[in-house]
């Protein structure tokens, strides 16, 4: 690995401008005052004392921002994190866990953490592209509904239902309804007007969120709706975090391994998009396996620190840019500033009500419906649609670590379909140009058949291709199939065999088949395998500069085949994708 791999910021530091550092200063001090209410509330969701979602944000944002590709993407607690963990805690086999959830969450950003940091070294980051978007999209939208409903017992100032599933969750809710306390219900009303109302009336460099907590707070404070019966955050401990190893049990891990993993892939892919969004408006190259080791060192970081595990956040992400941060540094400015707001107010974060806290994630939770992404998904091709309403309904009715999981194999299983299904369109060449033919009327049955293969010659497709191919072949009056490989890539075992298979399938009716445009890559498998020497070395052609060379080359070999002096008739089937067919058509 190179010094830009391990120490990243080093490259930063080496073009850092003076007159950068007040605008990242200044970015971050913005971006903490957003992060302080959201890391609280993301804390609270989760199920674990509001200290972890503030340590998060200072070590997770730190460590993350200088170790990660992207010079604005700040990560730290997310309303998905929260979600997941807060879902892996109702869930838990280990009555431990249930009971007190702290003894897990360093063990859970470790072994977090460490698969990213695996997935960056391994370079797997780049695999992300495989799952669809519509898993993401799909996801988030059942996470932000549960996040939403989650919040109804602190909104109407109940108490928490003890439930494992959320329909259980929402008819406990509804039993305790008698017991509304209207004071916690109208700060959680409140706050949901205020969030939703303030950006029309409120300066742009202050964040709803904070007026929302600071004023609720005050009020709170000056009236003592504590002996009302208003539930507040409580006391926080107004120190640094401090180290701390974390506690290992083999039933512990085995509890949270699937939620780590989930956690861990989900949070890959949420960095890698908001980081690409981003890196789309400054010009910025985005590593993603960089991305990986990034996140990864700063959830293992925050492991030792009492933190909870982090992730990309676009809304601090995109407010960090807006600010007008210039570097990487403006996340760990907005860590230091946490900090600092920590050890100086840190005990008035006390009198925040809960009620409060709730009104601000529910109108987070329904903001998390990306309506235009969705529109997209339903609008473009009915496979993203299966996917989008198979990990929403996922989300909804299975635990989410397990909707994870189903988009992501629901998506490479639609991905591996598209993929392993070649499509063919037939031409008939007259003179120099070619014509699709539509109808079985328009053949002129000619005596040689060329196959033009285009993308991926793997196992998924190799056996769909040859029973394609077998098919086209059975038309007695093809006496010669050039199979043209000139884009064809990564032939496999699969595919030699495959290729094997329809040789001795030709050959048995006294066919003759060859091979145009062959790459070195391509060569060299088969030549490796022995197929080379089966087919024949004169019967192959390989791929030159001139691009119809070699297959007029195959033509001139086919008519040496079948002894004839003159240009036959030549049937051309050409592998294509639906996109291609608008493109122009391929010559020989």
């Amino acid at each position: 690995m190179t010094l830009r791999q391990w120490l990243p910021f080093v490259e930063t530091v080496r073009g850092y401008k003076q007159s950068w550092l007040l605008t990242d200063v200044s970015a971050g001090l913005t971006l903490a005052l957003l992060s302080l209410p959201q890391a609280i509330a993301y804390a609270i969701m989760a199920g674990l004392p509001p200290i972890y979602g503030l340590y998060s944000c200072i070590v997770v944002a730190i460590v993350g921002s200088l170790m990660g590709s992207s010079e604005h993407l700040v990560p730290g607690p997310t309303n998905s994190v929260a979600i997941l963990i807060g879902g892996m805690i109702m869930t838990s086999s280990v009555p431990a866990v249930r009971e007190n959830p702290t003894i897990v969450i360093p063990l859970l950003a470790l072994l977090v953490g460490g698969t990213q940091l695996l997935f960056g070294l391994l370079k797997l980051g780049n695999l992300t592209q495989f799952v669809s978007r519509s898993v993401v999209v799909g996801f988030t939208a059942g996470a932000g509904l549960l996040i939403a409903l989650n919040q109804l017992a602190p909104l109407l100032g109940v108490n928490q239902p003890n439930a494992i599933h959320m329909l259980q969750y929402v008819w406990q809710t509804i039993e305790q309804l008698p017991g509304t306390n209207l004071y916690a219900l109208a700060i959680g009303v409140a706050s949901i007007l205020v969030t939703v109302s303030a950006p029309r009336w409120l300066p742009r460099w202050l964040p709803a969120p904070l007026v929302v907590v600071v004023v609720s707070a005050l009020v709170a404070g000056v009236f003592h709706l504590d002996d009302k019966g208003v539930k507040l955050v409580g006391d926080l401990p107004a120190n640094l975090p401090h180290v701390q190893l974390p506690f290992f049990g083999v039933r512990m891990f085995a509890d949270i391994a699937d939620t780590a993993l989930a956690m861990a892939i989900l949070g890959c892919i949420e960095t890698l998009s908001i980081a690409k969004s981003i890196a789309m408006t400054t010009d910025q190259r985005v590593d993603n396996n960089q991305s990986c080791i990034g996140l990864g060192l700063g959830n293992i970081a925050a492991a030792f620190f009492q933190c909870m595990p982090g992730s990309g956040s676009f809304t601090r992400s995109a407010l960090n840019f807006l600010s007008g941060a210039r570097t990487r540094f403006a996340g760990v400015f907005s860590g230091l500033w946490i900090a600092a707001i920590l050890i100086v107010f840190g005990r008035w974060v006390h009198y925040i009500p809960l009620a409060s806290l709730a009104g601000l994630l529910i109108v987070l939770g329904f903001s998390m419906f990306r309506w235009h992404h969705i529109r997209v998904a339903f609008r473009a091709t009915r496979s993203d649609a299966a996917v989008l309403i198979l990990t929403f309904a996922s989300a909804l009715l299975l635990s989410l670590r397990q909707a994870i999981y189903v988009g992501v194999i629901s998506s490479l299983v639609l991905f591996l379909r598209k993929a392993s299904a070649p499509h063919l369109v037939e031409y008939d060449l007259e003179g120099d140009s070619m014509r699709e033919i539509k109808e079985k009327s328009e053949r002129t049955h000619p005596e040689i058949s060329i196959i033009h293969v285009e993308g991926e010659l793997f196992f998924g497709a190799a056996e769909l291709f040859e029973d394609e191919v077998r098919r086209l072949a059975h038309d007695r009056n093809i006496r010669v199939v050039i199979l043209r490989v000139k884009n064809a890539r990564h032939l496999d075992a699969t595919a030699v065999m495959a290729l094997e298979g329809l040789l001795k399938f030709l050959r048995a009716g006294g066919r003759l088949l060859l091979i145009s445009g062959p790459s070195p890559d391509v060569m060299g498998v088969l030549s490796r395998s022995g197929l080379l020497d089966e087919i024949g070395r004169d019967c192959v052609f390989e791929s030159e500069e001139n691009l119809t060379a070699s297959t007029r080359k195959a033509l001139l070999r086919a008519q040496e085949f079948l002894g004839k002096e003159a240009k036959p008739e030549v049937r051309v089937f050409y592998e294509q994708s639906r996109a291609e067919k608008q493109q122009s058509k391929p010559g020989i």
